[in-house]
């Protein structure tokens, strides 16, 4: 369930970025036989950032009051997950991700007007994975009405709103 205002996921575009590079330059480690330098293997970021991608094309225009419904498979959610691990490590500034803190903050200084911070990054993921793995009744209520075209009273009504509180705790949305 995603909320109609794309701005979330469309602000964090720039993580996207982020993970194609953790991705090229973990393969590159990987070809020259240091496989765990960046932690992960390449294809875990490169899913992440390709889910990202296509999360941020597949977003209708903007609609304040709606939620859409998006099919996710399990290995992209995953990659996602396993992709905020290495960088929770590297904000926590693990030894096991120096190499990926260090690429990730001199992308995050360097790259961005304003710069960027590590924990903005972090932050921008866990902001992306608060809405795609959002499990509370009211994206089973409103789902299922998506899905089966059921009627829209206050039922849905209700559950939507129950949607809209929750990312807005998440720092999603007005």
């Amino acid at each position: 369930m995603l909320p109609g205002d794309p701005t979330w996921i469309h602000e964090a575009g720039y993580v996207q970025d982020i993970l194609t590079s953790l991705a090229a330059a973990a393969a590159v480690a990987h070809d020259y036989g240091d496989p765990e330098k960046y932690v992960l293997p390449h294809l875990p970021f490169q899913v992440a950032a390709d889910t990202i991608g296509r999360i941020r094309s597949d977003m209708p225009p903007a609609r304040h009051d709606a939620v859409f419904l998006m099919a996710l498979p399990a290995f992209q959610l995953e990659a996602l997950w396993q992709a905020l691990g290495v960088l929770r490590r590297a904000r926590d500034e693990d030894g096991d991700a120096a190499e990926v803190l260090d690429l990730v903050r001199d992308y995050t200084m360097h790259c961005f007007v304003p710069p960027r911070r590590v924990d903005d990054v972090v932050t921008d993921m866990e902001r992306i994975l608060a809405v795609l793995s959002l499990d509370i009744p009211a994206v089973h209520t409103v789902a299922t009405a998506l899905l089966l075209k059921g009627e829209r009273g206050n039922d849905f009504r209700s559950a939507r709103d129950d949607l809209f509180a929750a990312w807005r705790a998440a720092g999603v949305g007005p």
